[in-house]
């Protein structure tokens, strides 16, 4: 009794199921992203997918089955899974063992990385299927591409959200064609408003993701500003922040190789999260910085009643004297998971202030940043 498991989900799924719909990207051509680049696109038959959510609900129901005086009996537990065969069972019982334990069965995640562009018909009775089989899921949430999201019709997006999804995320990562063309994205603006217009009509939550520092230093302003133009025509019930770094081996060192790419600075892109909320209007979604590839991990809240707040954080931070906010980007991108005020906790200190000291503002500096960000994508 074996499913698949893919390669990826968003930080906020990460006590969900993964369930596997198609295998790889279908567009694969993001200048930022290897991770499907030697890989082949395919989708799943509806029959295996099923199959896969009966291995699900076999696992769920072995485990429960050790319920012991209203708790797990975690010895026996334990002994169960030590006798599974392969590695590969021990994984798909871990996930599920996961899933009811920390995540309390709350909510699975559809792989890879654009389900949507599966028929709405097979998803409609995957989705179904998993209803029926998981009963105990709340949520159903998928990735889905901004050019699938606006091709998908009205209708069709009526009929999923009637069979059970919840919830799609969406890389937008700019409302700046500029960017998105240099990027190598696949997608337009119009299409981000076109597509999220659909799936927030439909009932359906739209949490879609924005990489400051995306465009470089050409298009900092306008990667920030367009963003926030999208922003106001889809209103989306969650931004995501993911600070774009150009990633070893990544397309975008052959345009940094090239000079038609000069990345941002850290600060400039936390500046540009500044101006993008600065242009914010009418919207009530809320705004995330749940990933560790970002600056200032307290950039959290709506996008209406804390939108102020969230900007005089932010303006705080960039008062600090140089030197402070130095050392705190070093512990930051080291690793440090706390917030810049709460730098007494850190473990240290000396190490911290050696590399401060010791390294100019500059080009140099900034390497030594993006050395320890490639690590987080």
């Amino acid at each position: 009794m074996e499913f698949q498991i893919g390669p990826i989900r968003p930080p906020s799924e990460a006590n969900s199921l993964l369930l596997r719909v198609t295998e790889n990207c279908p567009w694969n051509k993001c200048k930022f992203c290897m991770l499907y680049k030697t890989k082949k696109f395919h989708t799943r038959t509806v029959k295996e997918i099923k199959k896969d959510i009966d291995a699900m609900a076999y696992y769920r129901d072995k485990i429960q089955s050790h319920y012991l005086n209203g708790d797990l009996d975690r010895k026996a537990i334990q002994e169960e899974f030590d006798q599974l065969p392969t590695q590969k069972e021990k994984e798909c019982y871990y996930m599920v063992f996961h899933w009811l334990t920390e995540g309390n069965s709350h909510s699975i995640f559809l792989q890879d990385a654009n389900t949507l562009v599966l028929k709405t018909e097979w998803l409609v009775e995957i989705v179904t299927y998993i209803r029926q089989k998981l009963p105990e899921i709340q949520r159903v949430t998928s990735y889905g591409r901004a050019d699938t999201l606006s091709c998908i019709t009205q209708e069709q997006f009526y009929q999923l959200k009637s069979a059970g999804l919840d919830r799609i995320h969406s890389g937008f990562e700019t409302g700046s064609d500029d960017v998105l063309q240099l990027i190598g994205k696949g997608s337009t603006q119009k299409q981000q408003i076109e597509g999220g217009k659909k799936v927030k009509q439909a009932g359906i939550e739209l949490s879609i993701y924005f990489m400051p520092g995306a465009g470089g230093k050409e298009y900092s302003q306008k990667n920030a500003i367009e963003t926030a133009n999208v922003i106001n025509a889809v209103n989306p019930d969650f931004v995501r922040l993911r600070t774009f770094v150009v990633k070893t081996g990544s397309l975008m060192e052959d345009l940094v190789k090239t000079g038609k790419f000069i990345e941002c600075s850290d600060i400039e892109k936390l500046l540009e999260i500044k101006i993008m909320l600065e242009h914010i209007q009418n919207c009530n979604g809320y705004l995330a910085s749940d990933h560790i590839i970002n600056l200032l991990q307290n950039v959290n809240g709506y996008l209406d009643k804390d939108l102020y707040t969230m900007l005089e954080y932010i303006n705080s931070f960039l008062a600090l004297p140089r030197k402070m906010q130095r050392k705190y980007q070093i512990a930051r991108r080291m690793g440090f998971s706390a917030d810049w005020t709460m730098m007494d906790r850190l473990n240290h200190q000396d190490m911290i202030e050696q590399y401060e000291k010791n390294i100019p503002d500059g080009e140099q500096f900034e390497k030594l940043l993006n050395h320890y960000m490639d690590y987080y994508i």
